[in-house]
């Protein structure tokens, strides 16, 4: 399973690069905080702007354990972005999450999901709606803040983080 996991990345992130030409890049980290999962996280992003106001964004979260449970996200989302003055963009958010989680131990119980064995993986896809802000400190840092929900059967979320970014 974490081979398909890892091609569906390499995948996406080759989509994202094969355009590298038509804008700006931004790659960075974040501190997420998951509802559902009931803990923090750190996070890595890449975001690539195709146009002025349109980019896409590949992204992955992993969410330190909870009761017995360590879980996992993987985020391509595109964002719309809104220029409020010369640092400051607004941007709604929209895409696709696939959540993996973990158990470490015998009969975990996680949201709606049952662990039986030890070491038992699940795996959904599901979608992500949210917005953003960023501010831009100068031409290469940029901080963000985020918040998202990522609808997942037996498992949705809010998820809220904040980072930082370097554009190129």
């Amino acid at each position: 399973m974490m081979k398909k996991i890892l091609l569906l990345i390499v995948m996406a992130t080759s989509l994202l690069v094969a355009r590298a030409e038509s804008g700006e890049w931004a790659v960075g980290g974040q501190v997420v905080y998951g509802s559902k999962a009931e803990t923090a996280g750190i996070g890595l992003h890449v975001k690539h702007c195709l146009t002025d106001a349109f980019r896409l964004g590949l992204s992955s979260n992993y969410y330190f354990k909870h009761a017995g449970v360590n879980a996992f996200d993987v985020n391509l989302e595109a964002n719309y972005l809104f220029g409020i003055g010369e640092k400051v963009r607004l941007y709604p958010l929209a895409g696709a999450v696939l959540g993996i989680w973990h158990a470490d131990g015998v009969n975990v119980s996680y949201g709606g999901m049952n662990f039986g064995v030890d070491g038992q993986t699940e795996t959904k896809f599901g979608a992500n709606v949210g917005g953003g802000i960023d501010y831009l400190v100068n031409d290469r840092l940029g901080l963000n803040a985020e918040v998202k929900y990522q609808i997942i059967s037996h498992a949705s979320q809010v998820v809220v983080g904040i980072g930082a970014s370097y554009r190129f």
